[in-house]
């Protein structure tokens, strides 16, 4: 395993305050980063600032608007009151995010065809990303009063990194490539140096390559299940490098399922679509958008922050192995590790990873982590 821990260190990154830096836009400076870098703000903003009428509106998803599904739902349902409300709150999510993805791949393709006022917006969202990094290396006061939830531990660890590996859907493609180059010119500016910060050349895929690193050879069955879309692939590793991925289809975050054990059933079904009959693969590596304990479980203290949460009080691993061993066989092993951990071994030697998607997550390298 390339890891040597379970527990990849990836406190929040989505209510980091930007620190004061000079020379950043009106409304930047004392900002949170998820206002700028995640696929849920980038949408409105682009909406207001660019227009979008090529793109369907962003759907609402209030308390009002979760009272109504609640109430239209009620005289069929077929399950208790509070898994009624986790499954119209998780509805209505997956419809906000189905429509909020396509906002970045609409800058994207602006972008490529040289629209002057897209480029614009997306300096803004490069600039935003190397305040994000500025702010994690030099802790500003104003940025550490804004955290108290962070031990000073937390700031000394960012303030020790110098390799950044950046992923996920927001930085693919022509979009990635102009943030991250922006953010590289800017840090400087912003007073940071010997940073560097590595685009990994298929963001979407970062945390596929990272779980399946988790294992020293041989074909690996990997998962990466996000809040936005479930990504799967069969993946070959030699000496702990990965030699080939290939990705199936996405398929959507089942927001529709709201029990654990039908959950499990969803993400082992997921994989096992990915195996043609005359494959084989005996490794597992699942990379999941919840916080994970030290066994690799979904922890009850955290469930409530993350859709995967409802797979707490079980025994993933086992129950994965149990659902896979029909066509696996009895000796497969799975890994479960927090997307944080995936992404961090995405490259070799990263000290740490930040993803910019459904929202901006991040994650340092464990100590005693290769």
């Amino acid at each position: 395993m390339s890891g040597g821990t379970r527990q990849t260190f990836n406190p929040g990154l989505n209510r980091v305050t930007l620190g004061h830096f000079g020379g950043l836009p009106d409304g930047m400076a004392g900002s949170l980063a998820h206002e700028w870098l995640a696929t849920w703000s980038i949408a409105p903003r682009m909406r207001a600032e660019l227009g979008t009428p090529d793109l369907p509106p962003i759907p609402a998803a209030r308390k009002r608007d979760i009272a109504r599904l609640c109430l239209q739902r009620l005289p069929r349902r077929t399950q208790g009151l509070p898994s009624l409300l986790r499954s119209s709150v998780g509805e209505l999510h997956a419809r906000k995010m189905r429509v909020c993805s396509r906002y970045p791949e609409a800058l994207e393709e602006r972008l490529s065809r040289g629209d002057p006022r897209a480029a614009a917006f997306a300096d803004r969202l490069g600039l935003a990303l190397a305040a994000l990094v500025a702010t994690l290396k030099l802790a500003p006061a104003e940025s550490r009063a804004a955290r108290p939830d962070w031990p000073e531990t937390h700031w000394n660890r960012w303030g020790q990194v110098n390799d950044i590996v950046l992923g996920g859907g927001v930085l693919s493609g022509t979009l990635g490539q102009h943030l991250a180059s922006t953010a590289r010119e800017w840090l400087p500016r912003l007073g940071v140096e010997g940073v560097r910060l590595h685009l990994f050349a298929q963001p979407r895929l970062l945390m596929l390559h990272g779980a399946a690193r988790q294992y020293r050879e041989g074909p690996v069955l990997v998962l990466d299940a996000g809040h936005t879309a479930v990504k799967r692939a069969y993946a070959e590793v030699s000496a702990g490098e990965v030699q080939e991925v290939r990705p199936a289809p996405l398929l959507p975050t089942p927001y529709e399922v709201s029990d654990g054990h039908r959950l499990l059933d969803f993400l082992a079904g997921a994989m096992l679509e990915t195996l043609s009959a005359q494959e084989r693969a005996e490794q597992v590596a699942v990379s999941l958008s919840a916080h994970l304990d030290g066994a690799g479980n979904v922890s009850p203290a955290t469930a409530a922050s993350s859709f995967y949460g409802s797979l707490a009080g079980l025994d993933l691993e086992a129950g994965l192995r149990e659902r896979l061993d029909g066509r696996l066989g009895p000796s497969c092993q799975v890994r479960v590790i927090h997307e944080g951990q995936a992404a961090v071994h995405g490259l070799p030697g990263m000290d740490a990873a930040l993803l910019l998607g459904t929202s901006v997550g991040g994650a340092l390298r464990g100590r005693g982590e290769r």
